[in-house]
């Protein structure tokens, strides 16, 4: 019998599963070969779809490969700590889509000349010296952190776009500010040190304290315009960014400049068969006796209806990986929590017992992801408490007018977007979040195993790829149901 006692399938977030072994157990998806490989720069999904993941991966290796990497990271460059830094500064009604740009290509620029200047020592001969002397002029080390420089060339511009200056002199500042001129003349010879040491910068997802407002958006396109920029100037210089599905969908600046770089971006999507071998990847990195097993051996030595708990569960999802780690863990907890013995296996009584606790978790999580756009989503949910399994359209937009209405009542912070509102427009936002789907999309009730049920043979790849139909038109749908990853939630209220 195979021993599970160290069996874990890893934290659901790629920042603390770097240091459990995510590389080792890491999946070379398509995403992953594109943006590794320089093919595509931007990375667009939703929460918990593994962006993260792909750039922690790719920095490790390339810096054991000796390659220069710089990671900006949500806590040390977001946009909430910009707000709570500069918000009597920002007060002021000038457009910043422009300064936000140009601060962010300041700083990106500047730790670039950091990284290398730290990689290749001290440049005193030549052109190269210039970017030394131009650091330790203005940036010399301290405590302060390095997105001081965003603010502080952010403020330099918003001092002279409110200012009293005449307007003369106020032009020829904001294009001295607006151009970087203060560092065009180190521009060529930072081309000439990339081509001795690629760079790459990657840039995770600093939209942290996302409020929706015009700051906020100009914080996140800003970024996006200065990587682009960037990226222009050397081959051997490479700006990756990743961008929430939500935020590429809803910032108007950056969809309409998306559209001339949209072969460098690429969606992540995730199969059943990705899903598969993520989770057997785990199982063989935390089980010696599976290191050289199958991925079908390694599902069916942990559980004891191996084909039967994976439909469950990703039935259960948005198949997204952070989600079937989240349900297999709590699944694992349960078996060890009800079991004299630490070696256990995952039986469907198990995966059953902690539904609930999961689909409460990633509802929350879901309305937490659009709580800026959507606030009070969670209440709208819950509406659907009493409602019947299956929604005709006619039903199910008449229970929406009623919502918009005010006759049936939800969380006073969803009013902002329910209040008055077409039931097509709210049906719409259920439909994009994933709430709603077509009757038959997905299995909403499987058959409950009985207990005691025989355990079921390991399955094989092709059993785990089921062709699945493409998602239909909104407007097209005639009958809807809760998706199962909600349901419990909303029944058990």
């Amino acid at each position: 019998m195979v021993d599970l006692a160290r069996l874990s399938f890893g934290a659901a977030a790629a920042e603390r599963d770097i240091r459990r072994g995510l590389d080792s157990y890491f999946i070379e998806s398509s995403a992953y070969n594109q943006v590794n490989s320089g093919t595509k720069t931007i990375l667009v999904a939703n929460r918990g779809a593994g962006k993260s993941a792909i750039f922690k991966t790719m920095a490790h290796r390339q810096r054991d490969a000796g390659r220069s990497v710089i990671e900006l990271a949500p806590e040390d460059y977001s946009y909430e700590f910009l707000s709570s830094a500069m918000t009597r500064e920002l007060d002021g009604a000038w457009a910043k889509l422009g300064a936000y740009a140009t601060a962010w290509k300041y700083l990106i620029l500047i730790l670039i000349m950091k990284e290398l200047t730290r990689r290749h020592g001290r440049l005193r001969r030549g052109a190269e010296s210039q970017i030394h002397t131009y650091l330790r002029d203005h940036h010399a080390g301290g405590t302060t952190s390095a997105f001081d420089a965003f603010v502080s060339y952010l403020r330099r511009i918003e001092s002279v776009k409110i200012g009293r200056y005449e307007a003369g002199v106020r032009t020829r500042e904001l294009q001295y500010l607006y151009k970087l001129q203060e560092i065009e003349h180190l521009l060529p010879p930072l081309v000439r040190l990339c081509e001795r040491s690629r760079v790459t910068v990657l840039v995770d997802e600093l939209d942290r304290g996302w409020d929706a407002s015009e700051d906020a958006q100009a914080f996140v396109a800003g970024l996006f315009q200065a990587c682009m920029s960037i990226n222009d100037l050397s081959p051997h210089l490479r700006i990756c960014m990743s961008l929430r599905q939500e935020l590429y969908d809803s910032i108007p600046a950056i969809y309409d400049d998306a559209q001339k770089f949209r072969d460098l971006i690429e969606v992540i999507s995730w199969d059943e068969e990705g899903l598969w071998k993520m989770i057997a990847g785990r199982i063989r990195h935390t089980v010696p006796d599976m290191r050289s097993r199958t991925d079908n051996d390694c599902w069916g030595a942990v559980f004891t209806r191996p084909l039967w708990s994976f439909r469950y569960m990703t039935d259960r999802s948005l198949c997204r990986p952070r989600e079937i780690i989240q349900y297999c863990s709590h699944a694992l907890d349960h078996a060890r929590t009800h079991s004299p013995r630490k070696s256990v296996r995952i039986t469907p009584r198990d995966i059953q017992a902690v539904e609930s606790t999961y689909s409460a978790e990633r509802s929350r999580d879901i309305a937490a992801e659009y709580r800026f756009q959507h606030p009070g989503l969670l209440g709208v949910f819950q509406t659907f408490r009493a409602g019947p399994p299956v929604w005709g359209r006619a039903d199910l937009e008449l229970f929406l007018l009623d919502l918009a209405t005010g006759a049936v009542h939800t969380a006073p912070e969803a009013r902002s977007w329910v209040d008055s509102r077409e039931p097509e427009v709210i049906l719409e936002v259920l439909w994009n979040v994933g709430f709603l789907v077509p009757v038959g999309d997905t299995a909403a009730d499987p058959e409950r195993v009985p207990v005691g049920a025989a355990p079921q043979p390991a399955a094989g790849t092709g059993e785990v790829r089921r062709p699945r139909r493409p998602r239909p038109a909104l407007h097209s749908v005639t009958e809807f149901t809760i998706h199962p990853m909600f349901h419990r939630y909303v029944v058990d209220r």
